[in-house]
């Protein structure tokens, strides 16, 4: 085959070879886009859990009082008393 007897631009090896280029880059970009969509995806969950996270510790501040008021029990005389915790090497004790 002479140069005269090939086919114009190449056909079909050249247009075959920038049809494949062009779907490998096509499915290059599509999996990069979708990993930054996944990673923004991501971003959002974990903000919401912390805004959440910070609504219910701020719900909790409001509702259950301060803190000296969640550790009072009261005796069988009708007596409030206060559990005093402390660390020890071996845990915490409560007396």
């Amino acid at each position: 085959m002479t140069a005269t007897q090939t086919a114009p631009f190449g056909f079909p090896h050249t247009q075959l070879a920038f049809l494949r280029r062009m779907f490998s880059l096509f499915a290059k970009t599509c999996l990069a886009l979708a990993i930054i969509f996944a990673a923004g995806i991501i971003a959002v969950a974990t903000a919401a859990a912390g805004i959440a996270l910070a609504l219910v510790a701020l719900m909790m501040r409001v509702f259950v009082g301060p803190r000296g008021e969640t550790n009072v029990q009261e005796n069988t005389d009708g007596q409030t008393i206060t559990l005093e915790a402390r660390k020890t090497p071996h845990g915490w004790t409560v007396e």
